[in-house]
């Protein structure tokens, strides 16, 4: 019995020794994982909020661009900045790196992120003002000229909506996609009502920014390449599109300088056709992407665009959302529709285009002074300083001008024709973590 305890005791021993060791092994573990967990979750704190940092001030101020570092919670960080491309394919790269020391090991992490320009044809409506802003091609204001445009029950924008200033909703206007603007809205009852629809919500407190860049980018890039490049400025110039061809009149009413017809993809090598000190007048079904802009130049009462009759696509957008047939109608000051004295009230006008007016507005030639004209049915996108009318409307409905039927084309909530004009606002576009 003596031999058999002495070896039970030896075994006993070694076992509680093993077992000691193993804690002690398993204590000196956790401590171990416990500083590695805790350094690295200290450096991805330091990142994380050197990141946020970054981006809160390129956010507020998109010229921001400087490299920064420093040492914050007992470790270091670094935020470097690059950017590539011009207009609308603007694009700024943010990465922010960590470093800390957990118990004698350097631990790092890695935060990037993107921001890109806010193109403007993702807008169904835009505005600076809701407000009337008609000036006649004489330089004349309208008779409606600073009234308040108000959307009311019946009125639906079904992309998304921004103003500069506050929205006038009386009744239930509706709204398919988010409102913002940068004050809150007046609201005015109607029918009982004072209940504006908004089906993906809105924010107030919002300015959305567009650059003069927008149009000297425009204006350097036209009619690159092109052929008649030296004939059009200051000059009215008519574009009537065939398909893949244009026929191109100058003056637009007579031809007496050019007269031809030619590719238009010939109008210029970045797809961006223009003219200084003139007016451009449209119409007919093109093939292709292609953005027409018409600027002023010395002369104040130029840079329109005029709508003289259908502009559609040739692979209608509508039906086919793979479509890339694109245009977009930019003018520094207005943007007309045509008298046409042939229009009932049965007509259809269609439009599928992206225009923007930079000093004006998109809207009726003398709205208010020709009889009822059918309707304009635009499928892409409005983005102009003060909100176009087309039409005066009474209690017993539509008196003078035209229906407006508004409908985004989805394929420019995030490409749109060629430098069509894009927010100065930058927009974080992509987040990663390590």
């Amino acid at each position: 019995m003596g031999k058999a305890t002495i070896v039970y005791v030896i075994g006993l021993t070694l076992i509680i020794g093993l077992a000691l060791s193993n804690i002690n092994r398993s204590s000196l573990d956790s401590m171990d994982t416990y500083a590695t967990y805790f350094g690295r979750t200290m450096a991805h704190n330091i990142a994380l909020a050197a990141a946020n940092v970054g981006a809160s001030r390129v956010l507020f101020d998109p010229t921001f661009g400087s490299n920064f570092s420093g040492t914050f919670s007992g470790g270091t960080y670094d935020v470097i900045w690059a950017d590539t491309g011009m207009g609308q394919t603007f694009t700024k790269f943010m990465t922010a790196t960590s470093s800390y020391n957990a118990g004698g090991e350097t631990i790092r992490d890695t935060i990037r992120g993107v921001f890109n320009r806010r193109i403007l044809s993702r807008y169904s409506w835009f505005t600076e003002s809701e407000t009337n802003g008609y000036k006649r091609p004489n330089g004349a204001n309208g008779p409606y000229f600073g009234h308040s445009d108000w959307k009311i029950t019946g009125d639906s924008v079904f992309g998304y909506a921004h103003t500069n200033s506050k929205f006038n909703l009386a009744g239930q206007p509706y709204f398919g996609k988010k409102v913002t603007a940068t004050n809150a809205p007046s609201l005015m009852t109607l029918f009982g009502k004072k209940d504006p629809i908004y089906n993906e919500g809105y924010e107030w407190g919002v300015t959305v920014t567009r650059p003069y860049d927008n149009l000297t980018t425009l204006q350097t890039l036209a009619n690159g390449g092109s052929p008649i490049a030296s004939r059009v400025n200051g000059q009215d110039v008519g574009l009537e599109f065939q398909t893949d061809q244009v026929h191109v009149r100058v003056p637009y009413n007579t031809g007496a300088t050019l007269d031809t017809t030619m590719k238009i993809a010939d109008l210029g090598a970045s797809k961006v056709f223009g003219v200084t000190g003139g007016d451009i007048h449209v119409k007919g079904t093109y093939q292709g992407q292609l953005t027409v802009v018409a600027m002023q130049g010395a002369n104040p009462l130029k840079g329109n665009v005029w709508i003289d009759g259908d502009v559609v696509a040739s692979d209608n957008p509508r039906y086919n959302p793979s479509s890339t047939d694109m245009l977009g109608l930019v003018a520094e000051r207005m943007g007309y529709i045509t008298k046409d004295p042939a229009r009932t009230t049965s007509s259809v006008l269609y439009v599928q285009a992206a225009i923007y007016c930079h000093n004006g507005e998109f809207t009726a030639e003398e709205f208010w002074n020709i009889p009822k004209s059918g309707s304009v049915n635009l499928y892409g996108s409005l983005c102009q300083k003060t909100a176009g009318s087309l039409g005066v409307f009474t209690g017993a409905g539509l008196q003078n001008g035209m229906f407006y039927h508004i409908t985004h084309d989805p394929r420019m909530v995030t490409g749109g024709p060629p430098q069509f004009p894009y927010s100065g606002n930058l927009r974080l576009v992509a987040w990663w973590e390590n």
